[in-house]
């Protein structure tokens, strides 16, 4: 019959529709989720804020050792680098050169909470700079003011202070003795903290914009009576982020700093006033950081003036033990929620009191710890149990995507042919995970810029390899002249390309399902949003190429010159049949059985 499809023609189409269907089901739920991923790792109510804090008896009294501390963090500061810089190094001959570690991930935000209260990301629920919300924990401003000191704060950034307003009036919750009973903390939306009135942890804080910018502002706060000051300046990382960890522009930033903190604390006099300088984490070579990078987890501790043992060293420290220290120094209990320790070695104790102190550290910290342990055990009972829900819904769904793919293929709506599929399937993958390995620092969450977000990032490298994919596919199918077998073609490198793409997201989703009281390791922290941008990604490009060839093939069927041309095609053929039948030559049909 004139004008008539092959037999496929007609399943071509719907195959193709139907993975235009699944291919945008899967871009959305993908999309979602890798857009969603670093939220989820967010914790706005661990587990420690919500049992009281763990702090000291009031008797006997603990010794004062100073009377004022001024704590400096030098955002991004590599502990190479700070070795440079001169007027750091005057503070270390007269005083304690050692270093700490940054704790993972390695990111601003966690590690602010982490020096200011001694829990580290893993248990502070604080693990990007995306945090949404406020500080529930025991801080050591909290334990300064409840002392009767003052507390100051000055920076020419803005998100430190941010993260511990809090509302005025917030409820404790009361002791609890068996920490298996306590309630696992959940993320609630971060609106909540924008109804209430809020309140800082700081007396007087002054932060960009500020009259007279950061050298200013930190000399008119240093020349006042608070005994607790903490200055926050991040030229460094800024420089860090732009021109990364190994160049002239960081080591610039570096020096500008150096002679702003000599302009700043020069002033001090250092028989009353401690100074402890260290940064919140380093960079890479290439800058960023969120990574276990040696240059990222090695950052400056230099103590000096009152109530230090000059020359001393400390073995091991963290950033969770900076808190305990300045506590230990001005006299008063750490924060209740600290995992840290107090640097002792460090400070000029008698043994009696240097043993008391390790004591109650180490009781404080098995409580918490204990407290985090709990939460993580039930976390990981819950997550058993989505496994095993999801595993089922996941083999159900493979089995009948599997089914619906072979009965389309059986009625020629889907082609497998190894050529095309060879070309056109593994090009999105090569770049894009090429493109994340090299560019993307060895798939290190280091990746990430300043206050960045993993999925825009991801989908960079996502966006080139589409368009190397969409190539791939058309020079793949550059021989299939017939429109049917050119779209049966294209639904068969979609089909296998999505089910390649969907299936390391398949098993994120079965095996590592939010919200994550468990912070993954820095592999999984940048796979688990890379294959769900992979499959958002080649999905887009598979409709773009699906899209086009449909378009074209209902195109060229409506074409009255295409038409035409079939219907010459079909009347030669019928003038051919005809010239056979006459001479007898006409060859036998076949006939199919019917099972």
């Amino acid at each position: 019959m004139a004008g008539s499809r092959p037999p496929h023609t007609s399943w071509s189409v719907v195959a193709a529709v139907l993975l235009l269907v699944a291919g945008g089901v899967a871009a959305v739920f993908a999309a979602r989720s890798g857009s969603e991923f670093m939220y989820d790792l967010e914790q706005t109510h661990p587990a420690l804020s919500r049992v009281a804090p763990a702090l000291d008896p009031t008797t006997p009294p603990p010794p004062r050792l100073s009377q004022r501390v001024v704590l400096v963090i030098v955002d991004g500061l590599r502990y190479d680098t700070s070795r440079e810089m001169p007027y750091l190094a005057e503070l270390r001959a007269g005083g304690i050169d050692t270093e700490a570690r940054s704790q993972y991930p390695t990111y601003s935000k966690p590690n602010y909470v982490n020096i200011l209260t001694g829990v580290p990301p893993m248990a502070s629920g604080v693990r990007t700079n995306r945090f949404p919300g406020y500080v529930v924990l025991d801080t050591l401003m909290d334990r300064a003011r409840a002392a009767g000191m003052r507390t100051g704060f000055v920076s020419d950034n803005d998100p430190m202070p941010r993260l511990f307003l809090r509302p005025r009036e917030p409820e404790r919750p009361p002791e609890i003795e068996d920490v298996n009973a306590i309630e696992e903390g959940t993320t609630e939306a971060a609106g909540e903290a924008l109804t209430a009135e809020l309140r800082g942890d700081f007396d007087d804080a002054r932060y960009t914009p500020w009259p007279g910018g950061f050298r200013d502002a930190a000399e008119e706060l240093l020349a006042g009576g608070d005994q607790l000051v903490i200055l926050h300046i991040a030229l460094v990382d800024v420089a860090g982020h732009a021109y990364g960890g190994d160049s002239d522009e960081y080591r610039a930033a570096a020096d500008t700093t150096d002679r702003v903190l000599r302009t700043v604390l020069s002033k001090l006099d250092l028989g009353h006033t401690t100074l402890v300088i260290t940064a919140d984490h380093g960079h890479t070579n290439r800058g960023g950081h969120g990574g276990l990078e040696p240059e990222v987890l090695r950052v400056p501790l230099i103590l000096a003036g009152q109530g230090i043992v000059p020359g001393a060293t400390a073995s091991g420290a963290l950033l969770q033990d900076i808190s305990p220290t300045v506590a230990r120094l001005l006299g008063f209990s750490p924060p209740g929620h600290a995992l840290g320790r107090a640097l002792v070695e460090l400070m000029a104790l008698d043994d009696e009191a240097r043993g008391r102190f390790v004591a109650l550290d180490t009781t404080r910290s098995a409580r918490n710890a204990a407290v985090v342990a709990a939460a993580i055990h039930r976390s990981r009972q819950a997550r058993l149990e989505k496994r095993a829900l999801r595993l089922g819904v996941l083999i159900a769904g493979t089995a009948l995507t599997l089914l619906v793919a072979a009965w389309l293929r059986r009625r020629g709506g889907i082609r497998l042919y190894w050529q095309s599929l060879a070309v056109g399937v593994p090009a999105f993958f090569f770049v894009y995970y090429t493109l994340l390995g090299t560019l993307g620092q060895r798939f290190s969450p280091s990746l990430l810029p300043a206050r960045g977000h993993i999925a825009t990032e991801l989908v960079k490298y996502g966006a080139a390899a589409t368009a190397v994919q969409i190539a791939a596919g058309w020079w793949a199918m550059r021989r299939k002249l017939e429109l049917p077998d050119r779209l049966a073609t294209a639904n068969g490198i979609a089909l296998v390309g999505l089910l390649i793409a969907l299936t390391p997201v398949a098993l994120v989703w079965t095996l590592f399902p939010g919200p994550y009281v468990e912070v993954p390791g820095p592999r999984l922290l940048v796979l688990i949003p890379a294959v769900q941008v992979s499959v958002a990604c080649y999905a887009v490009g598979v409709a773009l190429t699906l899209a086009v060839e449909v378009v074209v093939f209902f195109s060229r069927a409506v074409d009255p010159r295409v038409r035409a041309l079939r219907l010459e095609k079909a009347l030669a053929r019928a003038r051919v049949l005809a010239e056979l039948a006459e001479r007898g030559e006409l060859p036998k049909r076949r006939s199919r059985r019917r099972g």
